[in-house]
């Protein structure tokens, strides 16, 4: 149990340092570093990647996690780890869309497609969330990766659908995008 604390609190430290170089060696050789919750939001250490824009740092996790399958490791390990959520069931895909990452979004959107179409507490997709905040590039990522008879891509949990957030906010080029 110590030991586990600790190594929360040296990823947590590093990464609010910017030591990411620290942080990614300990990802790779400790595989519990890869769905411990290192934040009181109950961020991991891909979250906190995503939100501090680290997009190199991002590819190696993934490449991380991807490779450990490849050589042997646990069967949809890579998948279970992206899936993790945040107190506001928020995965980092959803951050990354968020931030319109085009690169954080493939990059992770690679490991498992169907996370375009996982909700937060708010009901909102990674794809919902590109189109929400006029995030074309990224929307237009992830939506490749989101099958068109999929809604559960397509809908907030009050009934908004893509199309209505980009013409709210104006991201008219959005809506086009989208027929």
């Amino acid at each position: 149990m110590e030991e586990l604390e600790s190594l929360k609190k040296s990823l947590f430290k590093n990464a609010m340092k910017g030591k990411w170089k620290e942080v990614v060696e300990k990802y790779a050789m400790d595989s519990r570093a890869r769905d411990m919750k290192i934040t009181k939001r109950g961020d991991t250490v891909l979250h906190v990647a995503v939100c501090d824009g680290q997009v190199g740092v991002v590819e190696e996790l993934m490449r991380i996690i991807s490779g450990e399958e490849k050589k042997g490791g646990e069967e949809n390990n890579s998948k279970r780890v992206v899936r993790i959520a945040n107190h506001k069931s928020a995965t980092a895909l959803h951050l990354a869309a968020t931030l319109g990452n085009v690169k954080m979004c493939y990059d992770i959107a690679s490991v498992d497609h169907s996370l375009v179409g996982i909700r937060n507490n708010e009901g909102e997709t990674p794809l919902f969330l590109a189109a929400l905040h006029g995030n074309k590039d990224a929307f237009l990522c992830l939506h490749s990766f989101c099958a068109h008879t999929e809604d559960r891509c397509r809908r907030s949990k009050d009934g908004q659908t893509i199309l209505h957030c980009a013409i709210m906010g104006d991201f008219f080029d959005l809506g086009c995008v989208w027929e």
